[in-house]
């Protein structure tokens, strides 16, 4: 179970809570009760991993007080949940001002304490931003320097692929060369002779008549093929 912290403020109640009590029930609360003569307002968020109702806060307006109580998780400090429910709970004493008369002193030692704890926050913070600042500049440094080479190592390796792609390009004509023709004139062609002489082919006499190789025409045959031009027919 989580701890609990309470702090109690001196007040004075001025009259019936009723209409109290029905402003808060539009202000989203877990639960609104009479106990007696006091009235409890709660805040639950969510479970615990047994199934318990876990209470955020819980705020119970008495004759002579009002009484704020909120938990404190194991993994968290007290006046880090003090910094997150003190601000709702000095909303909360502003809305019930018709209802109670309340001494600001009763509230200024929270408060206190609250400044405090942000101030020693803010220091902290403001020195691991500096040692973080010093540490992300090394970091640039270094990162623009790594970049600065694989500029360097990206060009002599533009270059490598240009010469490349140029020796690729030449071998490619001088394989058309061989081939006697491109691909998409080599299958406009089989597939016109394939028309031409009924739907069936001679590879050799094509070969022959068009003077490429009996490999290339197999090839293109087999583009047509492949891209559902032809189809083969068995007898």
């Amino acid at each position: 179970m989580p701890d609990e912290e309470r702090i109690r403020i001196a007040a004075s109640r001025k009259g019936s809570l009723k209409p109290l009590a029905g402003l808060f029930s539009g202000l989203g609360f877990s639960k609104i009760s009479f106990m007696s003569d006091t009235l409890a307002i709660e805040k639950i968020k969510g479970q615990d991993l047994r199934g318990n109702p876990y209470l955020e806060y819980q705020i119970e307006f008495r004759p002579d007080e009002i009484e704020l109580v909120f938990s404190i998780p194991e993994n968290r400090s007290r006046v880090s949940r003090l910094i997150e429910v003190l601000p709702t709970f000095l909303n909360i004493l502003r809305v019930s001002e018709e209802y109670y008369s309340i001494a600001p002193s009763c509230v200024y030692s929270s408060v206190n304490e609250v400044i405090t704890e942000l101030s020693k926050v803010v220091d902290h913070d403001a020195s691991e931003m500096s040692t973080q600042f010093t540490e992300l500049q090394a970091r640039h440094t270094d990162l623009v320097a790594k970049y600065n080479d694989l500029v360097r190592s990206s060009e002599a390796n533009t270059r490598i692929l240009l010469e490349c792609e140029q020796k690729r390009e030449e071998l490619e004509k001088r394989i058309s060369k061989m081939n006697g023709m491109s691909d998409d004139l080599l299958k406009e062609s089989l597939f016109n002779w394939i028309k031409m002489h009924g739907g069936t082919i001679d590879i050799k006499e094509f070969a022959k008549a068009n003077n490429i190789a009996h490999t290339r025409a197999e090839d293109g045959l087999n583009l047509l093929l492949h891209g559902g031009y032809i189809r083969r027919r068995f007898e």
